[in-house]
C-alpha cells in the first residue's frame, strides 16, 4: 500500500472525481484532481501520485485513459482508490 499520506490523498482525489471529473479536455482531469489534494513540494506531491497512477495503468498516460469515450466518473474514482493500494 502507498504510505498513509499518499493513500489519504488518493481517497480525497477519488471523492473529488465522483463530482468534478469530466472527460472534456478543458475540464478537471486526474492531474487537476491530484493537484487539488497534493500541491507541489509537499510530499507526496501530485507528481509522486501521478507516477503511481501511471504505474497502475501499466505506463499508459492518464490523459489517454481518462478521455476514452464512455469513461465514467465512477471509473476514475475507482482508479484513484486502486492506486492507493500500490506499493510506495
Amino acid at each position: 500500500m502507498a504510505d498513509q499520506t499518499a493513500a489519504a490523498k488518493f481517497r480525497a482525489a477519488a471523492d473529488l472525481a465522483e463530482t468534478q471529473w469530466t472527460p472534456h479536455p478543458d475540464g478537471p482531469g486526474i492531474c487537476s484532481l491530484l493537484e487539488a489534494v497534493a500541491p507541489l513540494y509537499v510530499r507526496p506531491d501530485r507528481v509522486d501520485l501521478w507516477d503511481l497512477v501511471v504505474t497502475h495503468l501499466n505506463e499508459e498516460m492518464t490523459g489517454h485513459w481518462e478521455r476514452r469515450p464512455g469513461r465514467a466518473r465512477t471509473e476514475v474514482a475507482a482508479l484513484l482508490r486502486a492506486a492507493a493500494d500500490l506499493p510506495a
